[in-house]
């Protein structure tokens, strides 16, 4: 790879060590300085004027392109590097340059390359790119993974990928950076004898379109389902996903549910009910389970259990962590949650969670069982600022937390891919989530010192919080005590 600028004394060598090249990635975007691994504007220059391309290929060897632009002159350059060796292209395009994009993909069967991964990201779509694509992907016999633009789903292309031989991932926009305002999806079915070898499928599509293809039958058994839906969620509908999804695909080992609609006005206090989603416990083969939502899901430590005894392999767990920034105060999980996670998922590794910060205190005592499961990676999402009552008690907070991660785990307050895609925030939800990102940054601050202190120190912590924590107890019930007796004397 090269990643900047080539001087005079480097072609001497270049013949010998061209052969050793076997990938190239460029971004027209960083034109002059190239990052790491990463091939500058002014380095692709210096190889064409170096080494024409009427001497053959440049780089012979090459297995993996990968080609950023956002014209069709940047495009265009990708040419001299589709040798027959070539078997990973990803075109990623922000400008309009579709049909330049065509051109190129129609070089690879005329130069005998078949790939056996193709992702192209598109930000504008037209007619004579869908018509044209089947009749590339034809050839495209070898294909094992494929990513395609979110529109790119229609009858014909759908058809083209499923009589594909050795083709086991399938997916759709799985790596575009921007929102496509389009009802897509709605032509992807399944036929009798299709997709024969597919382990892995994403879709951007409609809750009622989903629900009618995964209700029928004959289906490939998936592996991975990945299912962006751009709809207001009807519970009514939810329920029939997620049954159709436990009886044709019940040997799933990660399903990815995102749904964010457009809708504006809806009701902040509106949750989704466990209940919709308790056909999915009998996927008992499920290793992860991410669900995404402008919603809060609404369940207890007893739904919490009912998870775990199916889904004992279970280590990663995201349940509606960033919900939209407006959501009442009265939902979301308790902080002590993460607890009951972490203790019920003996396999659980990453766990993304929407706390309710009004429900903070966690009145069992710091855990100081070594040898329970720990988190390597926790994710608050769009939580909202705990209370702080006290110093003594957001330390609690701290040290509680830090009790169930590993020693180098990752707290964060990160917002999924959908929600940046799907949702067009104002620009003050995005001042709250800079505050609440602020928050919670210094929250994962606090947590890694506690984490990477000496077990003694950390035992010293713990009894000094335990002391203050039973001071607090002994204070709030005073408190409370006085109130009744106030109230009483008033009657």
């Amino acid at each position: 790879e090269f990643s900047s600028e080539l001087f005079e004394a480097d072609w001497e060598r270049f013949s010998r060590y061209v052969g050793y090249i076997r990938s190239i990635h460029y971004d027209q975007a960083d034109p002059l300085r190239g990052q790491w691994g990463v091939l500058s504007g002014r380095a692709l220059a210096d190889m064409f004027l170096h080494r024409p391309t009427s001497r053959g290929a440049i780089l012979p060897n090459l297995a993996t392109v990968h080609w950023k632009v956002d014209d069709e002159n940047a495009l265009i350059q990708i040419l001299p590097f589709l040798v027959p060796t070539v078997k990973n292209l990803q075109i990623h395009c922000t400008g309009s340059v579709e049909e330049t994009c065509i051109k190129v993909l129609k070089v690879l069967a005329p130069r005998n390359i078949l790939l056996t991964d193709l992702r192209i990201a598109l930000r504008t779509h037209t007619q004579a790119f869908l018509e044209a694509l089947p009749n590339v992907l034809t050839h495209q016999t070898q294909l094992i993974r494929v990513d395609l633009p979110c529109y790119s789903a229609s009858r014909h292309v759908v058809a083209t990928l499923a009589r594909l031989p050795c083709l086991e991932e399938y997916m759709l926009g799985s790596f575009e950076e921007y929102h496509t305002p389009l009802q897509i999806g709605t032509d992807f079915d399944w036929e009798q004898g299709a997709f024969t070898s597919l382990k892995k499928l994403a879709l951007d599509t409609s809750l009622a379109s989903v629900v009618r293809v995964m209700s029928k039958a004959p289906q490939p058994r998936l592996d991975c389902l990945t299912l962006n839906i751009r709809d207001v969620v009807e519970h009514t509908h939810l329920r029939n996903l997620c049954s159709a999804l436990s009886a044709s695909q019940s040997n799933l080992t990660e399903l990815n549910l995102v749904f964010y609609s457009e809708t504006t006005g809806r009701d902040p206090s509106q949750t989704i009910s466990f209940n919709r989603l308790r056909p999915l416990l009998q996927c008992t083969a499920l290793r992860v389970f991410r669900i995404h939502s402008d919603l809060v899901i609404d369940y207890d430590d007893e739904d919490i259990a009912s998870m775990a005894s199916v889904w004992p392999g279970l280590e990663e767990l995201a349940l509606c962590a960033d919900p939209v920034s407006d959501v009442g105060l009265t939902v979301g999980q308790p902080l002590r949650s993460v607890g009951s996670f972490t203790q019920s998922f003996r396999a659980l590794r990453e766990l993304s969670l929407y706390l309710n910060r009004l429900d903070t205190d966690t009145e069992s005592e710091v855990p100081v069982n070594t040898s329970q499961p720990r988190l390597s990676v926790l994710n608050f999402g769009t939580s909202p600022v705990l209370t702080q009552d006290t110093g003594s008690h957001i330390l609690h907070q701290v040290v509680y937390v830090a009790a169930f991660l590993e020693p180098r785990a990752k707290l964060k307050s990160e917002r999924s891919l959908g929600h940046k895609r799907f949702l067009q925030t104002s620009t003050t939800a995005e001042a709250e989530y800079s505050c609440r990102e602020t928050f919670w940054s210094s929250f994962a601050k606090d947590v890694d010192i506690v984490l990477s202190g000496s077990r003694h120190l950390t035992r010293q912590i713990t009894a000094l919080l335990r002391q203050n924590c039973t001071l607090l107890k002994e204070l709030r019930s005073a408190k409370r005590q006085s109130s009744c007796e106030l109230d009483h004397s008033v009657h």
